[in-house]
């Protein structure tokens, strides 16, 4: 059997599966896990894949191009995401608490056995998950002016000022973009929804990855990725599959046709 992913009716990319292993629906999502020899496993969440091979390389890749980008962060914010790795490459840093927001329980317990970090995560006393609709989390952060150092936003929104609002005064929102390549139009309207506030806003992707929707947006109130990238905290990760500081430099550099199309849209 195939699993074909179209990307925006432009691109297609399909996965040989065995077999159906799980699915389940959640209040809002629905998850299928398929056994998958070349990957290990396919997990497909609405739209999203996740590939159980790979899951450890994105997460490395997202959380600490995060981290090792911020001179002192203490408190990071997951949400659009049912990929507890992240969180557990987040608390590889000691001085980091991690709130998880994740409405859809059922869909993230499906994950249990597919994630390989999965309960210990949730052990970690650093770690919060937090069960509750985005919009009545968003207005309540607000209210009680309890801000984030990184927000790392896995889903694609419209409207981003919101997560500026929950950031502190030197804080960094990580996003979603659409395909650099494939759609650098709608990667055009990204940048310009996140507004003028942000004084960086640089698109990046991971390197040597296959998922056509594996590009995304760095925007900043303060620190730039790259002149402000902590080489010693990144140099001290151990036993890492995927992430080092030169993979993280590589991933801010565009194209020329690409970064010309970019120019006054973009900051850096």
């Amino acid at each position: 059997m195939w699993l074909t992913k179209t990307y925006n009716e432009k691109f297609q990319q399909e996965y040989k599966i065995e077999s159906k292993l799980l699915e389940t629906k959640g209040n809002k999502h629905n998850i299928e896990i398929f056994n998958a020899q070349a990957f290990g496993g396919i997990a497909l969440i609405d739209e999203t894949i996740m590939f159980k091979d790979f899951v450890t390389l994105q997460s490395e890749f997202l959380a600490h191009t995060a981290v090792c980008s911020h001179k002192e962060p203490k408190k990071v914010l997951v949400l659009g995401s049912f990929n507890l790795e992240i969180a557990y490459e987040l608390l590889r840093h000691l001085e980091i608490k991690v709130d998880f927001l994740q409405f859809d329980l059922k869909v993230l317990q499906s994950l249990i056995s597919f994630l390989p970090h999965y309960q210990e995560v949730l052990d970690n006393p650093r770690f919060t998950h937090i069960p509750q609709l985005e919009n009545e989390f968003i207005q309540q952060n607000q209210e009680r002016n309890n801000p984030y150092d990184i927000i790392l936003c896995l889903e694609s929104k419209k409207n981003y000022e919101s997560y500026y609002n929950l950031l502190s005064e030197n804080g960094i929102l990580i996003i979603k973009c659409p395909h650099l390549l494939l759609d650098t139009k709608e990667a055009i309207k990204t940048l310009e929804s996140l507004g003028d506030n942000f004084k960086i806003k640089m698109p990046f992707y991971t390197p040597l990855f296959f998922d056509m929707n594996d590009c995304y947006i760095f925007a900043s109130k303060k620190y730039h990725p790259i002149a402000d990238i902590m080489l010693q905290r990144a140099d001290m990760l151990e036993d890492l599959q995927y992430y080092h500081a030169n993979l993280h430099l590589s991933a801010f550099t565009l194209p020329k046709a690409i970064k010309k199309s970019l120019l006054g849209v973009a900051k850096n």
